[in-house]
């Protein structure tokens, strides 16, 4: 197994001998700043002569101190150390100071004496947490938060609703939530934690399908079917009374996750989206609603647009999954908001649409490569852990879900913007086969691995 070092700075050029080390007479000179001083109490949770280290604003630097500057550089994420009897840390954000921090800490025997500068090649690097199906304890996400901020990864996707559990209390629909949930408070000490190490946490509640446990006190909104009993887990997005039930939920979730940037609402697996017709209550609400052309797939694409309107008045961006949409062999004629982020996970099925075809709507997207970046609960013949040694060696963030009908892909340089960066998931579908320090032993290197690559792409 190749060692899963974080690489070095990518630009050294050395300047005089020595080394600069950190020791208990080191004091940290630092602007005003109430972010970076959090970030450095949370730091110094970590690294005791951190925290011991008298911290100064305004004093001129001695020799053995640590200077931090901020509002430096072009690189949002990137920094600068220039090491002499002074270690001097420049920044331009407090996110680029923080990983500037944890390059002089984690190096146990010191910096030589020269100019170190580094940044990360992709801007997305996020891990997206499946804490609906299983009930992960609040100490253990907060934990896999610090490890984030190890790996200079800079998102987490709180999936926290699922067909098989609801993991946050709700006010609204106190009916809602598994036994196993996490109070308001939980969540707010999360954020908290988030915020402090510069990771951004975000929300993700799956519909119009995966609402098993939301829908089981409400049968009346479970997606009747021709000749079946109603889909338990898809919401009958037919009924006025059904959307406003989710769009409670939203707004309540929005109102907690009020500093987050982006919400993702799902889309995916809503039914097996080659068989609308198993759903005539759609056919018929399209004719009624959306015009005599219109069938159930733009049934699908109208609450999806309703919910993603409805979510970016609140000040969000809004994330869909890829599965549902633009799929060839579907006629639509409502279009999909424009401005909704992709987050591309799969083409395992032929009737998916590939990536180009979301790229050159002008889509942007992100990779959740499904082969490479998915660690699930699960025992199948098909399915195996991700491995690190392939993700260091095989995979790239330019490396997407293989289609079985155009095959490998990958973006071209020319659209290159519109991918926003990179995602992990740990997805728990049997919630009761791994114990979550299980879950965390076996997908550590992984992560790591995946940082590793999105910090660097290449060696």
């Amino acid at each position: 197994m190749t060692a899963l070092h974080f690489p070095r700075p990518r630009r050294y050029e050395a300047a005089g001998e020595g080394t600069w080390k950190l020791t208990s007479g080191t004091r940290v000179i630092l602007p005003e700043d109430e972010a970076l001083k959090r970030c450095l109490a949370r730091l110094g949770e970590e690294y005791p002569l951190l925290a011991a280290a008298e911290k100064i604003t305004g004093a001129a630097a001695r020799p053995g101190d640590l200077e931090i500057r901020l509002g430096v550089g072009e690189q949002e994420e990137g920094f600068a150390l220039q090491v002499g009897p002074v270690l001097e840390l420049t920044a331009r954000t407090v996110r680029g100071a923080l990983y500037g921090l944890r390059t002089i800490l984690e190096s146990e025997d010191g910096l030589a004496c020269g100019r170190y500068e580094d940044w990360p090649d992709t801007g997305e690097r996020g891990l997206h947490l499946d804490a609906g199906r299983k009930f992960y304890t609040r100490e253990w996400i907060m934990e896999r938060v610090r490890d984030m901020s190890r790996n200079r990864m800079n998102t987490l996707w709180f999936h926290f609703s699922e067909t098989e559990g609801f993991r946050i209390a709700c006010d609204s629909h106190p009916e809602v939530p598994s036994l196993l949930h996490h109070s308001k408070e939980d969540i707010r000490e999360i954020i908290r934690l988030c915020e402090d190490l510069c990771v951004e946490i975000n929300p993700a509640l799956d519909c119009p399908g995966h609402l098993g446990q939301a829908l089981q006190e409400h049968p009346r909104w479970q997606l009747p079917r021709e000749m079946a009993e109603p889909l338990f887990s898809a919401l009958n997005i037919t009924l006025p009374e059904a959307r406003r039930f989710l769009l409670d939920l939203i707004d309540e979730y929005a109102e907690l996750f009020a500093g987050s940037k982006v919400f993702h609402i799902g889309g995916d697996e809503f039914i097996d989206f080659n068989h609308f017709e198993h759903f005539p209550v759609m056919e018929a609400y399209a004719k009624e609603h959306l015009g005599p052309e219109c069938g159930g797939v733009d049934v699908y694409i109208d609450f999806l647009n309703q919910v993603i309107a409805h979510v970016r008045a609140r000040g969000f961006q809004v994330r869909i999954w890829n599965d549902g949409l633009f799929r060839p062999e579907l006629e639509h004629h409502v279009e999909l908001d424009r401005e909704v982020q992709i987050a591309y996970w799969t083409n395992w099925d032929r009737g998916m649409a590939p990536l180009k075809t979301f790229l050159d709507k002008g889509y942007q997207v992100v990779n959740y490569d499904w082969r490479y970046l998915y660690y699930i609960l699960l025992i199948r013949e098909d399915y195996t852990d991700p491995d690190p040694e392939k993700l260091l060696r095989e995979w790239t963030p330019e490396h997407f879900p293989e289609s079985p009908v155009v095959g490998p892909q990958s973006c071209p340089p020319e659209q290159a913007g519109q991918v926003l960066g990179c995602c992990y998931s740990i997805w728990s579908d049997w919630p009761d086969l791994q114990e979550e320090e299980e879950v965390h032993a076996r997908s550590r290197d992984s992560i790591r691995a995946f940082a590793i690559r999105c910090w660097r792409k290449q060696g």
